[in-house]
Order: structure tokens, then sequence, then C-alpha cells
């Protein structure tokens, strides 16, 4: 019987003040049971709330190492790619891989920097790559297209080409008929500029 049951079982003795012994000792003895829960219990609780708090503990333990290794991660291909040398900026394009599903804005900028401004045709090259891995991002696609209008090493010309035809992007039709109908353009940039304005019509 619990505390609300006693009570409702001698509302009479209640009400007229009027508690007969056994009915006392029951009644201190419930309301000792309902103010004082039994060791027991106590220690049930507080184990649930301590395997619960270590739970917690070390899903954020996780998070936070996860977060750090990727923070450290991309702190070190920025490095890598503003690097002096060619070969480590051939290396930091390198380094961009499949742990970068996300986009992460600092490193794509770094990149087109590279696509615009490197010096180096291969790093370049390498570059374009990484960037293909991002097809939906109207950034990337547009500044491909501008690189595509400045560009003058044939092969850097070619890949750019070939990545646009890959990529469906109709608004380079512009550039390209304007490579094609370019005196100075080499025949081989000129013969895949004409290839992938055919496929871009289609």
């Amino acid at each position: 019987m619990n505390l609300k049951e006693h009570i409702q079982q001698h509302k009479k003795e209640f009400d007229s003040e009027k508690m007969s012994a056994s009915s006392e000792i029951l009644f201190k003895k419930e309301l000792q049971k309902e103010l004082h829960p039994t060791k027991k219990t106590k220690v049930v609780y507080l184990r649930f709330v301590s395997v619960a708090a270590s739970i917690v503990l070390v899903f954020s333990i996780f998070f936070f190492n996860k977060n750090s290794n990727k923070v450290s991660k991309t702190s070190e291909v920025l490095s890598y790619l503003s690097d002096e040398s060619a070969g480590k900026r051939l290396e930091g394009v390198y380094k961009f891989d499949d742990e970068f599903k996300n986009e992460d804005s600092k490193i794509i900028d770094a990149l087109l920097k590279i696509l615009h401004d490197d010096a180096n045709a291969n790093v370049k090259i390498a570059t374009i790559d990484a960037l293909l891995k991002f097809p939906t991002n109207d950034k990337v696609r547009t500044h491909l297209i501008t690189a595509l209008e400045k560009e003058n090493k044939p092969l850097v010309q070619i890949k750019i080409i070939k990545s646009l035809s890959f990529l469906r992007e109709h608004r380079a039709q512009k550039t390209l008929k304007e490579i094609i109908n370019n005196n100075e353009t080499f025949p081989i940039v000129k013969s895949n500029a004409t290839l992938a304005m055919n496929q871009l019509k289609q």
C-alpha cells in the first residue's frame, strides 16, 4: 500500500484528527518510504548517472579529436599549397584526398588561386583534377571558364576544355568559340575545343 492509498482509506481519521496507533505507525513508515528512497535505489541511480556521464565524455573526446585532426590536416594542405616550391604545391594538391568530401572553402579558394596564378603546368593540371571533385559547385565551374579565357599553356588549356566538356558546362561555349577562331591557338588545342563544342551542343 502506498501513501496515497493509506490516506484515502483513513480519510475519516485524518479529518477528525484522530489516528490509531497502528495507523500512525503505518503512516510514518509510508511517509519515510516516500521521502527517503532506499540505499539500493540511490546506488542504481548513481550508477546510471555515472555510466551516462562516461558515454558523453567518450563521445566528446572522439568528436574533439576528429575535429582537431581535420583542422590539422587542413592547415597542412594549405601550407603545402602556398609553398614556393612547385613540388611542394603539387604534393599539397595530392594531399587533397577523399577525406575532404565536404567542401572546405579555404582549400577550394587556395586551389582556385593556383588555377589562375601558378606558373607550373603540372601543378595546374593536378589542381583541376582536385577541383573536379566538386562538380556541382558553381564557383568552381565559373572559375574554370575564366581560367580557360586567360590560359596560354596548351596542356592546361586542353585539361580545362576536357573538364568543362565533362561537366557539361554550356556557358563555356563562348570561350571555346573564341579559342577555335583564334589563329594563334595551337592546332591540338583547337581540335579539342571543337570536339568539346560539338559535345556541348548535343
